[in-house]
C-alpha cells in the first residue's frame, strides 16, 4: 500500500508539470501512471526511469535550441553592430561631403561675388572712359589745383584754430592755479579761526577757579614730554647715524654683488656666443658630414648596381688565352683545366637587370644618338672592367666610334640582313665613309640572340651587350678571335701586347627566314685601332665624357676620405660644442649664484630712511609738543596771574578770532571770484576746442575731397588700362570660378550618393535590428524553455532523492524496532524493566512501590529513586548501566549514596513482590514533562507525509501556472 500511494505522488507531480509535452509525444507516459493495487514496483521503476529520460531529452533538446537560438541572436547582433557601424561611417562620410559642399558652396558664392564686383568696375571703367576727353582730363586738373588750394586753406585754418585752444588751455590753466590758491588761502584762514576760536574758548576756561589745577597739571605734563620728546630725538638721532653706518655697508655689499653679476653676465654673454659658434660649426661640420655620407651612400648604391665582370685567376685566364694560340692548330692545346675555367667564368658573371632601364622602351633598329652614347659608354666601361685586370690600355668612346655605330646598323637595317653572320659590305661602306680602312670587317664583333617579341627595352638590349661581352671573352664557341678583337690583341700575339683602341656598340634587328616565327637581335661592339684611321677629318677622336665604374670607385674612396675627415672634422667640433656648453653651464651656474648674492643684498632692508623719519617724527613731535608747552605754560601763567592779565588775554583772543573771521570772509570771496573766472575760462576753451575739431575735420574733409579729383583724374588718364585692368580681372574672376562650380557640382554629386548610401545604410540598421528583436525573442522563448524543462528534470531528481531518504528512514526506523524489540526482549529477561507505567522482574513479577512517570522511577512516596534510570530497551539499570534482577536489586539500592529502606519481598496467590519501606518524605513534584528517546512511528510517518504533501503543493502549483 505504500507503494501506491508514493507511486500516486509523483505521477501527479509529472502530471502537474507537463512541460514540453508537445515536443516529445513520448513524454506522454507519465501521464498514464496506474495508481491502483494491481501496479507492480517494476512497471513504476519503468515509468519512473522513462519519465526521467524524457525530461533530460527535453533538457538537452531545450538547450541545443537555446545555444542555437543565441547564436542566431550573436550573428544578428553582429550584424546589427556592423549596420551600425556602416551608418555611423556612412554618416560620418555624409557630414564630411556636406562640409565639403558647404565650403564649395562658399567658394563659388565668393567667386561669384568676385565676378560680380570686376563686372561692376569693367562697367565703371567702360563709362570712365568715354568720358576720358581732353576737356574733362584738364577740368580734372584744374579741379585736382582747387582742391589742394582748399586743403591748405584748411590746414591753415585749423593751425590758427590749434594755436587758440593752445593758448587758452594756459589761461584755464592759470586760473585753475589762481583756484588753487584761493582754496588754500581760505583753508589756512579757516585754520586762523579755529585757533583763535580755541584761544578765546582757552582765556574763557582760564578765567574759571576750578581750572587752574588741571591747567597748572596740563602745563607741567606739557613740559614732561617735551623732555621726553627731546630724549627721544637724541635716541632717533644715533638710531640714524647707525643707520646710514648699516645702510653704507649694504650698499658696498649690494656694489660688490652688482659688480660680480656684471662679471657673470658678461661670462655668460661671452660663453653664449662661444657656445652658439661652437653650435654653429658643429651645425656645419654636422652638414658636411652629412652631404658625404649622401655622396658616399649614393656613390655605393650606383656601384651596388653596376654591372661588372670579374676574372677570378688573371693567370688563368692568360693561360687559357694564350694555350688556344699555340700549336699547329687553334684550340688544340686548350686542356680541360683551361676550359672549366671559361666556363666558370662564364658562368660567375652574370647581368643585374634595372628597373629604370625597363621602363624605356626602344627602337632596336633605329637607337637615337643618345641611346647609342648610353650603350656604347655601358659597355666599354665593362670591357675597361676586363682589360683593367689584365693590365691591357682601355677602350676609349668617340665622337667617330659613335657614328661609325649608327652607320654600320643602319646599313644593317637597309640592307636587310637576315644571315647569322655580318654584313661586311655595310660594314666596309661605313669604314669608308668615316675615314677609315675599308675593305672587310675590320671592326665589329657581333652576338646573336632570338627572342619571339619584337619590342625591347633599354635593359634587354643592355643584357645583350653584358652576354656578348662576357661569352667573347670567354671563348664561347671553342675560339678566342672575339676575346682577342675586343682585348686589342692581334692574332696570334701574347695577350699582354693589346693596345688602346676606339669603342662603340650598337644593335639591330631582323628575322630569320629559314623560320620566320623568330626575331634575332644582334648586339655589335666596334674597336677602331688607331692605324686604321686614313682621313682623320671623317672620324672624330674626340673623347665623349661618361662616368665608368672605375671613376665611381675612385669617387667613392674621395667622397670616403672627405667622409672620413668631415667625420674627425665633426668629432672635434662636438668636443668643442662640449666644452662651450660645459663653460657656458659653469657660467650660467655662477651667474646665478651672483644674481642670488645681489638679490641677497639688495633684500637687506634700507634703514636710513625709516631712521630718518623717526628723527623727523620726533623732531616734529618735539615741536609741536613745545609749542603745545609754551601754550600750556602761558596757560598756567594766567591761570596763576591775576584777573586783570586774564580779562586782556581774553580781550586779544576775542580781538584775533574777529581778525581771523574777517580774513576767513576775504578768502572766500577771492576764491568764489576764482573758481567763478575758471569756469569762464573753461568754456572758452571748450568752444575754442570746438571750432578746431571742425577745422580739423575740414582739413579731413578738403583732403578726402582732393584724393577724389586726384583719383578721378588718374582715371581719366589711365582709362584704357583700366578698361584692360577691369577685363582682367573680371577674366580671372571668371576663370577661377568655373572649375569651382564645376567641383560644386561634383561634392554636390558625391554628396547625393552618400546620402543614398546612408539612407540604404539606415534601412540595413533597421532590418537589422528587427531581425535581431525576432532572434532576440526566440532565445528568450528558448530559455524559458530550457528553465522549464530543468525544473521538470530537477523535481524528478528531487522525487529520487525523496524516495532515497523516505527509504532509507524506513530501513532505519525497521532496524531500530527491530533492535529495540530485541533489547526489550533481552532485558525482560534479563532483570527489571518498565512494562507501561509498571516495573516488573525478569520473571514478569511487578515491583510494588515503584512506577514509572515521565521515564523516572517513581517510589510509593512520589520520590525519584536514587541511582537507578530506564534505557532505550527500557531496563532499569545503575549507574554502570548494569541491568538490575532480583538478585542485585539490594546490592544497588544499598551502594546508592541515599539511604534506601530494606526490600521485602512478598508472595501472593503465586506471585512474589518486591518493595522497599521508603522513610515518609514530602514529595517534590516534578514538573517539567520527559520526552522518550524511543522515535514514534506516528511521528515519522507524519514527516514523510509532510514532505510528499510539500512535493505535490510543488507540482499543484506548477501545474496552475501552466494553466
Amino acid at each position: 500500500m505504500k507503494n501506491k500511494v508514493l507511486t500516486t505522488t509523483i505521477a501527479t507531480g509529472l502530471m502537474a508539470a507537463g512541460v514540453l509535452t508537445t515536443q516529445n509525444p513520448a513524454s506522454a507516459k507519465a501521464d498514464t501512471v496506474p495508481t491502483g493495487d494491481n501496479t507492480t514496483s517494476n512497471e513504476v521503476a519503468t515509468q519512473k526511469s522513462d519519465a526521467k529520460t524524457i525530461a533530460q531529452d527535453n533538457v538537452n533538446t531545450a538547450q541545443t535550441n537555446l545555444d542555437k537560438s543565441k547564436a542566431d541572436t550573436q550573428n544578428t547582433s553582429d550584424s546589427l553592430q556592423q549596420a551600425k557601424a556602416n551608418e555611423t561611417t556612412a554618416q560620418k562620410a555624409v557630414d564630411e561631403q556636406a562640409n565639403k559642399v558647404s565650403e564649395a558652396q562658399n567658394n563659388v558664392d565668393k567667386a561669384q561675388a568676385d565676378v560680380t564686383t570686376a563686372q561692376n568696375e569693367l562697367i565703371a571703367a567702360q563709362e570712365n572712359a568715354k568720358n576720358a576727353t581732353e576737356a574733362n582730363i584738364q577740368a580734372a586738373k584744374d579741379n585736382v589745383a582747387t582742391q589742394e588750394q582748399n586743403v591748405a586753406t584748411a590746414q591753415d585754418q585749423a593751425k590758427q584754430a590749434n594755436d587758440a585752444v593752445t593758448e587758452q588751455t594756459n589761461k584755464v590753466a592759470d586760473a585753475q592755479k589762481v583756484v588753487n590758491d584761493a582754496q588754500n588761502n581760505t583753508s589756512s584762514a579757516q585754520n586762523n579761526v579755529d585757533k583763535a576760536q580755541k584761544a578765546v574758548n582757552d582765556a574763557k576756561s582760564a578765567m574759571d577757579p576750578a581750572n587752574v589745577q588741571s591747567t597748572v597739571d596740563a602745563a607741567n605734563k606739557a613740559e614732561a614730554q617735551v623732555n621726553q620728546d627731546k630724549q627721544d630725538v637724541a635716541k632717533a638721532q644715533t638710531n640714524l647715524d647707525n643707520a646710514k653706518a648699516a645702510d653704507a655697508t649694504r650698499q658696498t655689499n649690494i656694489d660688490n654683488a652688482q659688480k660680480a653679476v656684471d662679471t657673470a653676465k658678461s661670462n655668460v654673454d661671452f660663453s653664449t656666443k662661444q657656445a652658439q659658434e661652437m653650435k654653429d660649426q658643429l651645425n656645419k661640420y654636422q652638414g658636411i658630414k652629412d652631404a658625404a655620407q649622401k655622396e658616399v651612400d649614393g656613390l655605393n648604391d650606383k656601384l651596388a648596381n653596376v654591372n661588372t665582370i670579374t676574372i677570378s685567376d688573371v693567370e688563368a685566364y692568360k693561360k687559357a688565352f694564350n694555350d688556344w694560340y699555340t700549336g699547329s692548330r687553334r684550340g688544340e692545346n686548350w686542356t680541360e683545366e683551361d676550359k672549366n675555367f671559361l666556363n666558370d667564368f662564364m658562368n660567375s658573371n652574370t647581368y643585374k637587370g634595372n628597373a629604370a632601364d625597363k621602363d624605356v622602351v626602344v627602337d632596336i633598329n633605329h637607337l637615337t644618338a643618345d641611346q647609342i652614347k648610353e650603350l656604347s659608354l655601358f659597355s666599354a666601361d665593362l670591357l675597361n672592367q676586363v682589360r683593367n685586370q689584365l693590365g691591357l690600355p682601355k677602350v676609349i668612346v668617340t665622337e667617330g666610334s659613335l657614328k661609325l655605330a649608327k652607320d654600320v646598323t643602319d646599313n644593317y637595317v637597309s640592307d636587310n640582313w637576315d644571315k647569322f653572320d655580318h654584313d661586311v659590305d655595310g660594314i666596309s661602306r661605313a669604314a669608308e665613309e668615316n675615314g677609315l680602312l675599308s675593305g672587310g670587317n675590320f671592326y665589329e664583333d657581333a652576338i646573336f640572340s632570338s627572342d619571339f617579341s619584337e619590342a625591347s627595352t633599354m635593359d634587354d638590349l643592355k643584357s645583350i651587350l653584358y652576354t656578348g661581352i662576357v661569352t667573347m671573352i670567354g671563348g664561347s664557341g671553342d675560339e678566342m678571335l672575339h676575346a682577342a678583337g675586343l682585348l686589342g690583341v692581334d692574332f696570334g700575339d701574347d695577350i699582354s701586347t693589346g693596345k688602346e683602341q676606339y669603342f662603340s656598340a650598337g644593335t639591330s634587328m631582323f628575322p630569320i627566314k629559314e623560320d620566320q616565327m623568330w626575331i634575332t637581335k644582334m648586339g655589335h661592339f666596334f674597336n677602331v685601332s688607331k692605324d686604321y684611321i686614313r682621313d682623320s677629318a671623317k672620324f672624330s677622336t674626340t673623347e665623349v665624357p661618361g662616368t665608368s665604374t672605375e671613376d665611381l670607385v675612385t669617387q667613392l674612396n674621395t667622397a670616403k676620405a672627405k667622409l672620413a675627415s668631415a667625420t674627425d672634422a665633426l668629432n672635434k667640433a662636438k668636443d668643442a660644442d662640449t666644452q662651450a656648453q660645459q663653460i657656458l653651464a659653469k657660467n650660467k651656474a655662477e651667474l646665478t649664484t651672483a644674481q642670488d648674492n645681489l638679490t641677497k643684498a639688495q633684500n637687506v632692508p634700507v634703514q636710513t630712511a625709516t631712521a630718518q623719519k623717526a628723527l623727523t617724527d620726533a623732531q616734529n613731535k618735539l615741536a609741536a609738543d613745545t609749542k603745545i608747552n609754551e601754550d600750556a605754560q602761558a596757560k598756567k601763567a594766567a591761570a596763576l596771574g591775576d584777573e586783570a592779565a586774564k580779562q586782556k588775554v581774553l580781550d586779544q583772543a576775542n580781538a584775533n578770532l574777529v581778525t581771523a573771521q574777517k580774513a576767513l570772509t576775504d578768502a572766500q570771496n577771492k576764491q568764489k571770484e576764482a573758481e567763478n573766472n575758471l569756469s569762464a575760462e573753461k568754456a572758452k576753451l571748450a568752444s575754442l576746442q570746438q571750432v578746431a575739431n571742425e577745422k580739423a575735420q575740414a582739413v579731413k574733409d578738403a583732403q578726402a575731397t582732393l584724393d577724389d579729383a586726384k583719383n578721378k583724374l588718374a582715371a581719366l588718364e589711365n582709362a584704357p588700362l583700366l578698361v584692360k585692368a577691369a577685363k582682367d580681372k573680371l577674366a580671372a574672376a571668371q576663370k577661377a570660378l568655373d572649375p569651382l562650380e564645376n567641383t560644386l557640382v561634383s561634392e554636390n554629386a558625391k554628396l547625393s550618393a552618400l546620402k543614398q548610401d546612408l539612407a540604404d545604410a539606415q534601412v540595413a540598421v533597421d532590418q537589422a535590428q528587427k531581425n535581431y528583436n525576432e532572434k532576440l525573442a526566440t532565445q528568450t522563448k528558448a530559455q524559458t524553455d530550457l528553465d522549464n524543462a530543468k525544473k521538470v528534470l530537477q523535481a524528478i531528481y528531487d522525487r529520487e532523492a525523496l524516495e532515497a531518504q523516505i527509504a532509507a528512514q524506513e530501513k532505519a526506523r525497521e532496524e531500530a524496532e527491530k533492535k529495540a524489540a530485541e533489547e526489550k526482549a533481552q532485558a525482560e529477561k534479563n532483570g527489571y524493566h518498565v512494562d507501561g507505567n509498571k516495573v516488573v522482574d525478569e520473571n514478569g513479577n511487578q515491583v510494588s512501590n515503584w512506577t514509572v512517570k515521565n521515564g523516572q522511577i517513581i517510589d510509593n512516596k512520589g520520590k525519584v529513586v536514587s541511582g537507578l534510570t530506564i534505557n532505550k530497551a527500557g531496563a532499569v539499570v545503575n549507574k554502570t548501566g548494569q541491568q538490575i534482577n532480583s538478585k542485585n536489586v539490594v546490592d544497588n539500592l544499598q551502594a546508592n549514596k541515599r539511604t534506601q529502606a530494606p526490600v521485602v519481598q512478598s508472595k501472593v496467590a503465586g506471585k512474589t513482590y518486591v518493595s522497599t519501606v521508603v522513610a515518609p518524605e514530602k514529595a517534590k513534584a516534578n514538573t517539567l514533562p520527559q520526552t522518550g528517546e524511543k522515535q514514534s512511528k506516528t511521528t515519522l510517518v507524519g514527516a514523510i507525509l509532510v514532505g510528499l504533501g510539500s512535493l505535490v503543493g510543488l507540482f499543484g502549483l506548477g501545474r496552475k501556472k501552466e494553466y
